[in-house]
């Protein structure tokens, strides 16, 4: 058997806390936030110094004006009407945009869970041909971890909390500037809080998550080989009676080199597709696999044709209401 080509794994706890403070280093010192008090028009002088591409086309830039303002506050409100607390891996899916999606599925062949602990993933995913790195980190609290625990077996109860409210993180700079700002609005986000308005990247705040998300997304609604990676961890937390007092002493699920290399290989052949899946869904297809095929209705015979027509020549109608009567079982 040919040995998969290797996804290489090291160092990424190190790379991933580099990244982090980098990014929050270059938060820190941006001069150019869109804040809160001034959305709201509490300070308009320091807003209207601003720009952004509201309405613009090609990446062009004009400075802020009030009107932006309200169309700011519109999309917050927006935005803030779709999900209450969270969102699923479906709803994910669902609010995406269709080039995030097209770029998923034509960029990003797999997303390899190298660590979980009480709930908390860290997926590694390629990068796309255009970037400067050869992969991604994303993050993933599973918010309905403890509730969970006490559902069915461990794999039933990895199955639905794997399908259940969930946070997420990216690393890559699209979703830092473009989706970060939404998902802290929508309680989504498992990394810093991002309240600066994107101004510039999304004014319109479409969509929801990158591509890269949008893989683990897929994998974490449909992988059976995760399922079973988050059932160990729910079976060694319920075997510790696990709490969030006692989370430093769980167990801390890791793939070796070698499954994450088999994986990342087993994923890029078999690309899963980037839809929602629902119940409704699966039934459907399950019917349309095993519904037997319809009959077709047998052709009346010329003698019971004949009984028919002297029947309703007997009933007394005239031969249009004859006519039309048959007409209307014909249609």
């Amino acid at each position: 058997m040919t040995k998969p080509p290797k996804f290489d794994i090291a160092g990424q706890k190190k790379e991933l806390k580099s990244l982090r403070e980098f990014d929050q280093n270059r938060r820190d010192n941006a001069n150019n936030i869109l804040r809160p008090e001034q959305i709201h028009g509490k300070d308009w002088r320091s807003a209207k110094v601003l720009t952004t591409t509201l309405g613009l086309a090609n990446g062009q830039m004009r400075k802020i004006t009030k009107q932006d303002l309200i169309e700011f506050n519109k999309n917050i409100a927006r935005l803030e009407s779709r999900v209450e607390k969270g969102v699923t891996a479906n709803e994910v899916i669902t609010l995406s945009m269709p080039e995030d999606k097209n770029r998923s599925k034509e960029q990003i062949h797999f997303a390899v869970p190298v660590t979980m602990k009480y709930g908390d993933i860290k997926f590694l995913t390629n990068a796309g041909p255009d970037s400067k790195v050869t992969r991604h980190s994303v993050h993933i609290v599973l918010a309905d971890y403890d509730h969970g625990l006490a559902k069915g077996t461990p794999l039933q109860a990895a199955k639905e909390i794997a399908k259940g409210n969930l946070l997420f993180d990216c690393d890559c700079d699209h979703h830092t500037f473009v989706f970060r700002y939404i998902t802290t609005i929508m309680k989504a986000n498992a990394g810093r809080p991002e309240h600066g308005f994107p101004k510039l990247k999304n004014p319109q705040l479409n969509g929801i998550a990158c591509k890269h998300v949008l893989r683990v997304m897929t994998e974490l609604n449909s992988s059976i080989f995760i399922w079973k990676k988050i059932a160990v961890m729910i079976e060694s937390d319920r075997a510790n009676n696990a709490s969030k007092e006692l989370k430093r002493r769980q167990k801390t699920v890791t793939l070796t080199q070698r499954e994450a290399s088999e994986l990342a290989a087993k994923q890029k052949l078999s690309p899963r597709k980037i839809e929602v899946i629902t119940k409704t869904a699966k039934a459907a297809q399950k019917v349309a696999r095993t519904a037997p095929p319809l009959k077709r209705p047998k052709r009346t015979s010329e003698e019971g044709a004949a009984a028919a027509a002297a029947a309703l020549a007997n009933s007394g109608k005239t031969m249009e209401e004859i006519m039309a009567l048959i007409a209307a079982n014909m249609e």
